[in-house]
């Protein structure tokens, strides 16, 4: 779960890490900003690098500074639970269920089936499509859902 996030000069975040589902593969993901910034990835990234300490500034995403190393899937899969009950989402939820909620909503806001697969890289296909072809084309999907109720 080692990765990597870097700040690019158009204000857009490069995240590179694997994915370990069945076939394991390296990705890059880009995340660019939206026009609602309570919920912004790249103001979030900002954020979040801005309160890390110096000597941490070049350590992997994931590192953990208390401890001194990279924090582990139990402490992370924490943190995200925290993050969920702290942006309100009830603790029956999964934190899997936030994704299929994404894609429920990319569809009722009528995404295609392609930005769908691509905003979500969910099963194989988006798989493919990430790491062989443009995974970094779902801005459409990625701005209708901004803009919720």
């Amino acid at each position: 779960h080692s990765a990597k996030a870097t700040r690019n000069k158009d204000g857009s975040w490069q995240l590179d890490t694997a994915v370990w589902k069945g076939d394991d593969y390296d990705l890059s993901v880009t995340f660019r900003p939206v026009s609602n910034k309570q919920i912004c990835p790249t103001t979030w990234l900002a954020s979040w690098f801005a309160r890390r300490s110096t000597d941490d500034q070049t350590k992997p995403l994931w590192w953990h500074g208390s401890r001194k190393k990279i924090a582990s899937y139990e402490y992370l899969s924490k943190a995200a639970h925290m993050i969920m009950k702290g942006a309100g989402v009830q603790a029956k939820n999964s934190v899997t269920s936030i994704g299929k909620s994404s894609i429920t909503k990319s569809i009722d806001q009528g995404a295609s089936q392609q930005e769908v697969d691509r905003a979500s890289r969910h099963k194989e296909g988006a798989g493919t499509v990430a790491v062989h072809y443009d995974m970094n084309l779902n801005d459409k999907p990625r701005e209708r859902l901004t803009n919720f109720e």
